[in-house]
């Protein structure tokens, strides 16, 4: 007995020092799975969505659904919510989805589906909650040995695949405006902040364009300030291109419920 304990004890201390490379794995892993889109967006005229993930491994993965919650501070940094604790502005009361449980098949598809709940008398207002999207390797249930290398304790570390997809259902009619300031040039990269007002999240591109040939210099995708967040931080590069030629664009993605599109010298500064 004491033998076992203190076998156990040098399992433990094993699995204490294999934290940093199992993320790594989980990092590397999540390629497995791709998404069809990064975003989930249901209002009164678009009160379903889907997606599709898609195994790209050789392997069957068994994937589970859940609902998790995050917000943002004043700068744009995101923090969990704890468990707990169901947000003001969840946006689990006003959606369902389906499957939330299910296997992927090697090489296959598997689609999901989202539905906005429709209440009456409702205020206008966005809420929003994150898919969390766990998978495993699907593995089936192992046959009885008795040999006698069964008896030889093992340690197996395999990776998790973890993705949170934001979940975004607006009612009512909501208005956003974007602006840029704090505009600086460090080393050819231009320094900025986006800024927002109004009752709703913006999401979309932003990008550097070359106001004389009004081709885009740099850009990055998938950029969100929401509804938590006044400003946030971005920078992009210039490509030694003068700042009098430059301007900064933010346009936002009308699949996701958008229509701005704001353009800003870069060296004006609001």
């Amino acid at each position: 007995m004491i033998m076992n304990n203190f076998k156990l004890k040098q399992i433990s201390l094993f699995l204490s020092y294999i934290t940093l490379p199992t993320l790594l794995l989980c990092s590397t892993a999540a390629q497995a799975i791709s998404l069809s889109t990064f975003r989930i967006y249901l209002d009164s005229d678009n009160s379903t969505a889907s997606f599709v993930m898609f195994n790209k491994t050789a392997d069957k993965e068994k994937c589970e659904l859940s609902l998790v919650h995050n917000n943002f501070d004043e700068g744009g940094q995101m923090f969990p919510v704890p468990n707990d604790e169901m947000p003001a502005n969840s946006a689990e009361p006003w959606m369902r989805y389906s499957p939330k449980n299910f296997v992927v098949e090697a090489s296959s598809p598997q689609t999901v589906r989202f539905t906005m709940r429709r209440k009456a008398n409702t205020e206008a207002a966005e809420y929003r909650s994150y898919l969390r999207i766990t998978c495993d390797p699907f593995e089936k249930k192992a046959e009885t040995s008795t040999s006698d290398t069964d008896n030889v304790a093992k340690i197996s570390i395999k990776p998790r695949i973890i993705q949170q997809v934001p979940i975004i259902v607006r009612t009512g009619k909501l208005d956003a405006s974007v602006s840029f300031s704090d505009i600086s040039l460090e080393n050819e990269t231009l320094i900025f902040h986006v800024n927002r007002e109004g009752n709703r999240s913006v999401y979309g591109s932003l990008e550097i364009v070359n106001k004389s040939n009004n081709d885009v210099v740099s850009f990055k995708r998938n950029v969100s300030v929401y509804t938590d967040s006044r400003s946030v931080k971005h920078d992009l590069a210039t490509l030694g291109i003068p700042l009098e030629q430059l301007a900064i664009r933010f346009v936002e993605d009308t699949a996701y419920g958008g229509s701005i599109s704001y353009e800003q010298d870069a060296l004006t500064q609001k």
